[in-house]
């Protein structure tokens, strides 16, 4: 995997989780109501909070396990596939059968402080550690691969400007008094993006044959 290639997968699959309608961008979306657009990037700062040493923990484990284990590396890119189909039937499902009135009852008891919010909903979300353990890992391993610590930092640059983007941008659309989410763009867009998670898995998988037959 080059660069270009590492770059792109990256936003592909941060973008399928970012846009994903969940517990921090709708508690994100009830508080910009209130106070502006601010808070969307005050909840993106939160969620980095959490994530970052997150991130840091996983690739310190992977260093160590890596090292001279083809059955660690197959274990990773064995689980990063699944997941991927997972995560990408999950969103799938979620965009077909999940209403409005659901997304909004997320948010209602959501704390005032934008990075607080961002904290709780990230800490506290099982999918947000689920998707970190598998198919960030396989990101985290590629990266380090390719540069080490400095292609971990290329990797989570890469992903971490969708959150902030994203949240800012819903922010600003919710304090204008449009709700996005509750239109069929958002639908869609997460209909596309689930598929093409899928569709990254089956390229991943072949990774696995030159793994195995190494």
């Amino acid at each position: 995997m080059d660069w270009p290639q590492l770059i792109m997968t990256v936003i592909l699959v941060s973008a399928s989780g970012a846009l994903a309608p969940g517990p921090l961008l709708v508690a994100t979306l009830s508080e910009s109501i209130k106070r502006g657009a601010s808070v969307g990037l005050h909840s993106a700062t939160g969620h980095m909070v959490v994530e970052l040493p997150l991130v840091i923990l996983i690739a310190q484990g992977l260093v160590a396990m890596l090292e001279g284990s083809a059955l660690a590396r197959l274990t990773i890119s064995v689980l990063g596939v699944l997941a991927l189909v997972f995560f990408g039937l999950m969103q799938i499902r979620g965009a077909l059968t999940r209403r409005p009135a659901d997304l909004q009852k997320l948010g209602t008891d959501s704390p005032r402080s934008g990075m607080l919010i961002g904290i709780i909903f990230t800490g506290l979300n099982p999918y947000f550690i689920a998707w970190w353990l598998t198919i960030g890992a396989r990101l985290i391993s590629d990266s380090f691969a390719m540069a080490a610590w400095t292609g971990v930092a290329v990797m989570y640059m890469s992903h971490i400007w969708i959150d902030y983007a994203w949240l800012y941008s819903m922010s600003a659309v919710a304090w204008r008094g449009s709700m996005l989410i509750r239109s069929r763009f958002l639908r869609i867009m997460n209909l596309v993006l689930g598929a093409l998670l899928i569709l990254l898995a089956l390229f991943m998988s072949q990774d696995l044959f030159s793994i195995v037959f190494s």
